[in-house]
């Protein structure tokens, strides 16, 4: 044998050896008869390509792209609602104070005109029973004056006295010294004085 016909029969043997050991791919009717009958033996399990799980990661992290945007919008509206509630509060307080203070000013407006009213009263009042007290102290001194007035034109002088412009005056025919004199007067409550005018002696 030539050694050409030695290679024609290694390349018939290696091909018969690769038929005989390559097996054709299941079909799928194939796959469903082995798995009613139990049979799992030859079966490659299925994987999905990576274009097909980068494709449904990028649709995961866009649908969390997606809520995590409405939701921070939603944040952003109940805030801005928040501060809509609070300004109006504000403004409502701020309202509510400031009719209060117009309220109490008003009132103090009120409380200070009758104040002045009152006080102006009381002045004139006082003036009033100031002068009233005036006339009062200026009758009770004319009073006291047509009193005393009138008890002097009543007095009576005792017995052996004269009288004069309202005084009382007693003579002696005795002749004594000044203190003598003085002496005796005194103890009968009068006083010694000298007589230069002739109507008190003729008196």
């Amino acid at each position: 044998a030539s050694p050409d016909s030695f290679e024609d029969d290694y390349d018939d043997v290696s091909l018969s050896e690769s038929d005989r050991c390559r097996k054709p791919p299941a079909t799928d009717e194939d796959l469903q008869s082995q798995r009613s009958k139990g049979g799992t033996a030859g079966i490659l399990p299925r994987f999905l390509s990576p274009a097909g799980d980068r494709r449904s990661g990028g649709d995961r992290r866009q649908s969390r792209r997606v809520t995590s945007v409405a939701i921070l919008y939603v944040l952003v509206a109940l805030s801005f609602v928040a501060w809509a509630l609070l300004f109006a509060l504000v403004m409502v307080k701020q309202m509510e104070i400031a009719a209060e203070l117009k309220l109490l000013k008003s009132n103090y407006s009120d409380e200070q005109v009758n104040a002045r009213q009152e006080l102006s009263e009381t002045q004139r009042e006082q003036k009033r029973m100031r002068s009233e007290m005036r006339k009062y102290y200026e009758e009770l001194q004319d009073i006291t004056v047509l009193i005393c007035k009138s008890v002097l034109d009543n007095k009576k002088c005792s017995a052996g006295w004269k009288i004069f412009e309202k005084s009382c005056y007693s003579f002696s025919t005795e002749t004594m010294s000044w203190p003598d004199a003085k002496e005796i007067c005194t103890n009968q409550g009068a006083h010694l004085v000298t007589i230069n005018s002739e109507p008190e002696q003729v008196s």
